[in-house]
């Protein structure tokens, strides 16, 4: 009401309200301005934070819920501060803002609160009667040797599957809860605490007693394997947990298994299987891989044992990519469980994938239990390789994708299969890893083995020996040891590249390395003696061989990549999270949209609440008749068109306030006044000259991008601000397609000094704007900013350094600001990216020839924050 009456007496009375007491006037402003500063400020830090949420989420990198928790935390403070100041400054405007606010963070709190959705059912299943329908039940490996019992003519041993249900039984509500409690206090990455508390926490499940109905149910169902085979059968007690074997998250050997179990130890092995949810490889290799500790239930199989006389595993399609017509055959006398945990060297067959079958190369193992000696028999004969070729494919048939299968053959001849899960895709793709040496003349120091996992790395050679050395291993250096055994696992998260003197690309460590992307080789005796401790060498592993040095030609070559997050609950969980957070959907101001009932995301939030700060302050003068806050359009010699809204003290005095124009000579707010003589130093030559391909681009970008049509009206196709007051300056900037803000404050007081620049945006495709954000990138660090770059993003700041030094770099990024236009049009070509860098560079250095004060400064080293807080 109260403006409905302002407004009808501004109508009907000719008398002009009087104008306030300047000193009220200054007072009010400071006041506003302050919030204004403010605002900049938490404007920054939320966008910062955004940044560094998107970086952790795209890197490819693993990422702990801590570190996304923590950012999200910041996000929310800042565009809280945002509202706050926003609605102060408007005098109780935008209340809509807090409820939108208030909306999203209750969003927010759901999805990352939110609980995997369990489904009840018997706490026992036999074998025979379960499906890959039952996988919540029973977890991935039981439901797939179920669905091969019940769907195919394969033989499988009997079993029965304990299931998640019985597992929530088992572990009350009270037991998780003082588990979980220690696992919010661990740090992985500390080996020594991860050991300690994952031995107390297996401690906890072995403790825990069974419920004596399950106990009970559990020994009828072994009764029914004692009828089904013979009395005192040995079973193996085999961990199924939910979420094992899927594709691409296999926990290969990171859980427990306990083979040749008797009846009267079953309720003491079904609890180590159990614990093994909580042992130290297995919780490295989940927050390794995005899963939380609730994603993941642990079921048990038990399974009757084979009397095995030969075993091994199979692979449909080659893991390594590069013989693709090929089943590939590890097998090994005896049992398994040294050709998985690489202790036992290995037979290898590859056989055709087409009928009949026919083996293409066999490589027989020289040795036998641990002794080198010439190999005396094949482990198979065809007949028995053909079987397993003909298994393969009906596996792989049945499932619908490449089958990582093991199995025995006992003494009667009869096939068992004992697992068969899903490999990857990215495993199984054609190399496109170089398998060159390099220069002539260069050879590698080392060449042999089996290429366990592709691509190429460099580091320090670590050996490992024990447990107790894994706490000392570094970030980035390449694992050396005897066996690739699962214990091993954990340094997988902080090894640049695997190397082991014997096993093979069957085994539990190879998979995870696969996993990881970690160029793996193994069989590789040689590598215990050459290599010392310290030594830098690069690994080639699709080459199988070893270089002196770091290779930087062999790492521009490697193109093996791969997101370990892709898929995980954890990954999911951010991706919904972000979708609240990151997109902008109020991309113009001059919209009838731009409103904030408009505001779906915290980012819309954000840029509402900045575009609306700058109306404020432009509109103070027309509140209080107060006209040198209005904004004056900057005459004189100038390029493109610039307007300029004073804040306070930002012209000369005796600057005639009704004129709707500033000359440059009457300004004088310091930082814009460096940025100008940066803007003004060189003319600008015009557009490099665009190839067709380059055209193209601009007008794809304009179709999709109708707010940049220079016919339509918009302030993003006319007006570049500058707000200022003698020792501020907000300029942003709008150049056709891409957007540049710099902000600076420059007073005597060093903790109050700093720039800050960012940079976005283009014509061109993203690949190419990316080149022109990573070419001022270069610059600007050789001129001491802190740089943060992403794809075409450009983040660099400086701060607690002398005005002369600060006001250099303002005149530096005033000239790249006008002279880097439209010059990603032309950045897919490396000799005029050369071309501009050495012009850039050669332009900067002369103009400040003269006052140039880079020595009275030296590079951000990271001090304290000013209290600006940019």
């Amino acid at each position: 009401m109260k403006n409905i009456f302002s407004y009808l007496r501004e109508i009907f009375s000719n008398t002009p309200e009087p104008a306030p007491d300047p000193e009220e006037l200054k007072a009010s402003f400071k006041k506003r301005y302050g919030l204004f500063r403010g605002l900049l400020t938490a404007n920054n830090n939320a966008l910062q934070a955004m940044a560094e949420l998107e970086k952790i989420y795209y890197s490819g990198e693993s990422y702990r819920m801590a570190a996304v928790r923590s950012k999200v935390t910041a996000i929310l403070v800042n565009v809280f501060k945002m509202i706050k100041n926003l609605r102060e400054m408007s005098g109780g405007r935008y209340e809509e803002l807090e409820t939108i606010f208030e909306n999203i963070g209750r969003e927010l709190d759901a999805i990352f609160e939110r609980r995997p959705q369990r489904s009840e059912g018997p706490p026992i299943l036999p074998l025979k009667e379960i499906t890959l329908k039952q996988w919540d039940q029973v977890g991935e490996k039981m439901a797939n040797l179920g669905e091969v019992t019940v769907r195919t003519d394969l033989k499988v041993p009997p079993a029965f599957v304990i299931t998640a249900s019985a597992t929530r039984r088992f572990l009350s509500a009270k037991v998780l809860a003082e588990i979980n409690r220690r696992l919010q206090i661990l740090d992985p990455d500390d080996f020594d605490s991860l050991f300690k508390t994952c031995e107390e926490l297996r401690r906890i499940v072995r403790q825990t007693p069974l419920p004596a109905d399950l106990e009970e149910l559990i020994h009828l169902h072994y009764s029914r394997l004692e009828k089904e085979t013979h009395r005192g059968v040995k079973v193996a007690m085999r961990s199924s947990a939910l979420g094992e074997d899927s594709a691409g998250v296999s926990f290969a050997g990171l859980y427990n298994s306990i083979l040749g179990v008797d009846k009267e130890n079953l309720i003491s092995a079904y609890k180590e299987v159990i614990a093994g949810k909580y042992g130290s490889k297995a919780i490295a290799y989940r927050r390794k891989r995005g899963y939380r500790h609730e994603d993941i239930e642990m079921c048990v199989g038990c399974m009757v044992m084979i009397d095995a006389l030969q075993s091994g595993v199979t692979y449909s399609i080659d893991p390594s990519g590069e013989e693709r017509d090929t089943i590939r055959i590890n097998a090994v006398a005896g049992m398994a469980r040294g050709v998985v945990d690489g202790t036992k060297a290995t037979d290898l067959y590859l056989v055709s994938r087409e009928k009949p079958h026919a083996l293409v190369y066999s490589q027989l193992s020289r040795r036998r239990d641990g002794e080198a000696s010439p190999a005396t028999a094949a482990s198979l004969t065809y007949g028995q390789i053909k079987r397993l070729a003909e298994a393969a494919m009906t596996l792989e048939e049945h499932f619908g994708a490449p089958q990582d299968i093991e199995w025995s053959f006992d003494a009667q001849g009869r096939l068992y299969i004992l697992q068969s899960r899903a490999i990857p895709a990215s495993f199984h793709q054609p190399e496109t890893v170089s398998a060159e040496g390099g220069p002539a003349g260069e050879a590698p120091i080392l060449f042999g083995g089996i290429c366990a996992s592709r691509g190429v790395a460099c580091g320090k050679v670590r050996k490992i020996e024990s447990t107790e050395q894994m706490q000392s291993f570094p970030q980035g250096a390449v694992l050396l040891v005897e066996h690739p055994l699962p214990e091993w696992a954990p340094l997988l998260g902080r090894a640049s590249a695997l190397i082991a003197a014997h096993g093979s690309e069957a085994g539990h460590l190879a998979t995870v390395a696969r996993e990881f992307a970690i160029p793996a080789l193994v069989n590789l005796p040689e590598a215990l003696t050459l290599l010392e401790n310290g030594r830098t060498i690069t690994v080639n592993a699709a080459a199988r061989a070893i270089y002196e040095g770091c290779r930087d030609d062999l790492l521009r070559d490697d193109t093996v990549k791969r997101d370990v997050m892709a898929g995980s609950p954890v990954q999911r969980i951010v991706t919904e999270a972000l979708q609240h957070i990151t997109p902008l959907n109020l991309n113009d101001p001059a919209s009838l949209q731009f409103k904030a009932k408009w505001c779906e995301t915290l980012h819309d939030i954000t840029r509402f609440c900045h575009e609306k700060s700058v109306s404020e302050m432009f509109n103070f003068g027309k509140e209080f008749n107060f006209h040198e806050g209005a904004a004056k359009r900057l005459v004189g010699k100038v390029p493109l068109e610039w307007w300029v809204i004073d804040l306070s003290d930002g012209f000369r005095e005796g600057v005639d306030s009704s004129l709707p124009t500033v000359r440059v000579e009457d300004v004088v707010s310091l930082p814009m006044m460096a940025i100008w003589e940066g803007i003004s130093a060189y003319p600008w030559e015009g557009p490099p000259r665009v190839s067709m391909r380059g055209f193209g681009s601009i007008i794809f970008q304009s179709t999709m991008r109708p707010d940049l049509d220079p016919a339509v009206p918009s302030n993003l196709t006319s007006r570049n601000y500058f707000l200022i007051s003698r020792n501020f300056c907000n300029l942003s900037v709008r150049l056709g397609y891409h957007y540049a803000m710099i902000e600076s404050y420059l007073s005597e007081l060093l903790t109050e000094n700093y720039v800050t620049f960012r940079f976005k945006g283009g014509a061109a495709d993203l690949r190419r704007k990316a080149v022109r954000a990573k070419l001022l990138a270069e610059i600007l660090q050789a001129w001491d900013f802190r740089i943060e770059l992403r794809s075409d993003a450009l983040l660099a700041r400086v701060k607690k350094r002398p005005r002369e030094y600060l006001e250099d770099r303002l005149r530096i990024l005033g000239y790249l600001t006008l002279h880097a236009r439209q010059l990603d049009m032309v950045m897919d070509d490396a000799h005029m990216v050369e071309h501009y860098k050495n012009k850039f560079m050669a332009d900067i250095a002369a103009m400040l020839a003269g006052g140039d004060r880079r020595s009275t400064g030296e590079a951000d080293n990271g001090h304290d924050q000013d209290t600006a807080g940019r």
